[in-house]
C-alpha cells in the first residue's frame, strides 16, 4: 500500500487520516507524548503514531519518507512544517501539501516549489464569511478540499458545557474553535477560555463530530 506521512498529531492531522486510510498506510508523526497518546486512542491500530522530531531527517527516514508519496505537514508551528518539507522536498516526495498557520509565511514555503500551501487563515476566514453572508448560523459547510466542517453555533443559556474550557471541548469533542462572537466582537479564544451563554461558536472539524458537539451546545 502507498505511504502517506502526516506531521503533526493534532485534531486536523487525525481527521485526515481517517480519509486516508483506506487508500494509504499512514503514518503520524509527533514529539509530543500526549499528543500521539490521543492520537493513537482515535486511530488505534488505523496509523502508526510516531513519537519523534518531524523536522529530523533520521526520524523521517525511519518512518519511510524515501518511500512516501503524500507528505502533509499539518502541525500548528510553521518552523517545524517548514523543516519537514524541506527534508521531503529533498527526498522526490511527490506530493507535499503544508498547512500554513501564519499568513505572513506564505511565500516562504511557496518558495520550496510544493504541491500546495493550505492558510489557516485564509481557509477559516473565507468559510467563515460564506456561513455570515448568507446566514447560514447553524448551518453546516463543508470543505471539499480539506474534508472539514465549518459551522456557526450559538449556545443556549441552558447549555450542558455553559462553564467548560475551550481545551474541554477540543479534547472531549475532536474539533478546533478558532473564532468565538461575544457580544464585543470576534475574539481568539485561549485554551483556558470558558463559555457562556450566547456565545457563538465558530467550529471546524469532522461532521462526525461537530454535530455530536452541536447536539450538546444545545441540550441541559
Amino acid at each position: 500500500m502507498r505511504i502517506a506521512i502526516i506531521i503533526g498529531a493534532n485534531n486536523v492531522s487525525i481527521n485526515v487520516a481517517k480519509t486516508l486510510m483506506d487508500k494509504y498506510e499512514v503514518m503520524i508523526v509527533d514529539s509530543n507524548d500526549d499528543a500521539c497518546s490521543r492520537a493513537f486512542k482515535a486511530l488505534k491500530s488505523s496509523a502508526l503514531v510516531y513519537r519523534g522530531d518531524p523536522s529530523s531527517e533520521d526520524v523521517l527516514n525511519e518512518v519511510g519518507i524515501d518511500k512516501a508519496e503524500l507528505f502533509l505537514a499539518l502541525s500548528d508551528n510553521d518552523e517545524l512544517n517548514y523543516k519537514a518539507c524541506s527534508i521531503a522536498k529533498g527526498k522526490g516526495v511527490p506530493l507535499i501539501i503544508a498547512r500554513v498557520n501564519n499568513k505572513d509565511n506564505e511565500d516562504l514555503f511557496k518558495e520550496l516549489n510544493i504541491s500546495m500551501t493550505l492558510s489557516v487563515e485564509d481557509l477559516i476566514t473565507k468559510n467563515v464569511e460564506s456561513l455570515i453572508m448568507k446566514g447560514l448560523t447553524r448551518a453546516l459547510f463543508t470543505d471539499t478540499s480539506t474534508n472539514l466542517t465549518f459551522t456557526i453555533v450559538r449556545v443556549s443559556g441552558d447549555s450542558q458545557l455553559i462553564g467548560k474550557s475551550i481545551s474541554y471541548i477540543v479534547n472531549n469533542y475532536g474539533v478546533a474553535i478558532p473564532y468565538i462572537i461575544t457580544l464585543n466582537g470576534l475574539i481568539k479564544p485561549s485554551n483556558d477560555y470558558v463559555i457562556e451563554g450566547d456565545n457563538e461558536l465558530v467550529i471546524v472539524g469532522s461532521l462526525e463530530d461537530v454535530n455530536r458537539l452541536i447536539n450538546d451546545l444545545s441540550s441541559k
